[in-house]
């Protein structure tokens, strides 16, 4: 199957040595692996593939030591890292991925800190942070990222003061 540039094989139990075996297919750019089990090992696999440009590694508990390894994937421009623990830590090293364009980062336990390091990401149009309780201080900083034109904030406490921050953004399709 060469010629096979994207492949979904989410929900399939994989584990670690399925993801090692997917990790050889060179020529893919597109991989959804959600929810499989791989954990931080697996990761490791997954993030070799250096030619990927979009990836879906949600629901796989990678925690903070998988989003590094992942941070380090350069020529991704869509990541879905969510529901893997990853905590503040984890979304410092997501962060530093300034190529990016969407991320789900969604029910992750960022906080209000991870908050504020995700907003320094200025490549970012699309975003996904719902259930992360990063507050009101949270959504002020989520609030300055006026590059964004989707942004899911669910289920993170914001308030009427956080709705206030969010109403003030320019040109976004809220969620």
């Amino acid at each position: 199957m060469k010629q096979l540039t994207s492949l979904d094989i989410g929900s399939n139990e994989i584990g670690v040595e399925g993801s090692k075996y997917i990790s050889e297919m060179k020529q893919l750019t597109s991989l959804d692996i959600y929810s499989n089990e791989i954990g931080v090992e697996g990761s490791k696999y997954i993030s070799e593939m250096k030619q990927l440009t979009s990836l879906d590694i949600g629901h796989n508990q990678i925690g903070v030591e998988g989003a590094k390894y992942i941070s380090g994937m350069k020529s991704l421009t869509s990541l879905n890292i969510g529901h893997n623990q990853i905590g503040v830590e984890g979304s410092k090293y997501i962060s530093e991925m300034k190529q990016l364009t969407s991320l789900d980062i969604g029910h992750n336990q960022i906080g209000v800190e991870g908050a504020k390091f995700i907003s320094g990401m200025k490549s970012l149009t699309s975003l996904n942070i719902y259930s992360n309780e990063i507050g009101v201080e949270g959504a002020k900083y989520i609030s300055e990222m006026n590059q964004l034109t989707s942004l899911n904030i669910d289920y993170n406490e914001i308030g009427v003061e956080g709705a206030k921050f969010i109403s003030g953004m320019k040109s976004i399709n809220i969620t």
